[in-house]
């Protein structure tokens, strides 16, 4: 399949399908790399219900997770600004450069979560005072994916994170997409990965973990050599090893030819409750990742578990 025409305008908000869980979002992350700190911040709309969700999940290495976690701040009106204000923060979005650039703000009180796993069981902690003002700059060019309306782009990271009275400079790889369609995170399993290696190697990939027989599963990504040539992939492989909450410990994972060990370090994940109470768990991690051949790197991992999965 081809993918869509990729213009400066798809950076915009997009006409609302009819669907009631038809959604659309940014989603920006970024990982140290030496695995020290990261985080992701997401801006999900879902003008059909009304709502955005918005997420902010900052890490730190021998440090709490601390989290914003909203899913029912108001949605912004359609030509109005992406900027969003919900019980307990404030956020702003701005494409600088379509593309390329992306500006985001976001200030408010987190949750601490000593044990990242009670982002699953009420997700009850003390509230500390939190801040990023971020810039994600585009490393290469955004790939569009070839089935669904949607794009990523590797990026450098630039700005400051807030925790507490913890400043942190912020200079490392992350990565970016911008999606839109029907979403429904509780209808089948998935993987989603990006990160960067210490040889200046980018990669990102995604696949359906859809299992029994017939299964067919979407599978696509990027690798990007160091001298920044882009491949497209459409094989990816991946083994992963589950702790009793169904967060990622280990795996093995092949985009294309490149093979990598992943160990999650960072632990974010998020519960997922669906307007009918169908529960997803989405446990995300700041991961280190390294090759048969002694290269190494950081970046993010996740995975998605509906109901009923793993099987």
């Amino acid at each position: 399949m081809v993918a869509f025409h990729l213009s400066e305008r798809d950076e915009e908000r997009h006409l609302a399908g009819s669907d009631e869980l038809w959604g659309e979002s940014w989603y920006h992350d970024f990982a140290a790399a030496d695995g020290a700190y990261g985080g992701y911040v997401r801006l999900g709309l879902y003008p059909n219900l009304g709502v955005v969700w918005y997420w902010l999940y900052l890490v730190r290495r021998g440090q709490p997770l601390v989290l914003i976690r909203d899913h029912a701040a108001p949605c912004p009106a359609k030509d109005a600004p992406l900027d969003v204000v919900g019980d307990r923060f404030r956020a702003s979005w701005r494409c600088t450069d379509p593309l390329t650039t992306w500006h985001i703000t976001t200030e408010g009180t987190g949750i601490a979560l000593a044990d990242p796993s009670a982002a699953f069981h009420a997700e009850q902690g003390p509230d500390v005072p939190v801040r990023i003002d971020l810039e994600w700059r585009g490393a290469a060019p955004a790939l569009p994916y070839t089935e669904t309306t949607r794009y990523e782009q590797a990026a450098w990271v630039e700005g400051e994170m807030v925790v507490g009275d913890h400043r942190i400079e912020v200079r490392c790889p992350g990565e970016r997409d911008h999606s839109w369609g029907r979403r429904d995170w509780w209808s089948f399993p998935w993987l989603w990965t990006a990160g960067r290696l210490d040889d200046g190697t980018w990669f990102h990939g995604v696949r359906s973990l859809v299992t029994g027989a017939g299964a067919s599963n979407f599978q696509t990504g990027f690798v990007i050599d160091p001298d920044m040539t882009l491949h497209r992939i459409e094989q990816i492989e991946f083994t992963p090893e589950l702790d009793a909450e169904k967060m990622l410990v280990r795996g093995d994972l092949e985009l294309g030819g490149l093979q990598l060990a992943v160990r999650a370090e960072l632990h974010a994940p998020v519960l997922l409750v669906s307007p009918e109470g169908a529960e997803s768990r989405f446990p995300r991690a700041l991961s280190h990742f390294a090759t048969p051949d002694g290269r190494a790197g950081c970046g993010w991992t996740e995975l998605n578990w509906p109901d009923g999965w793993p099987r």
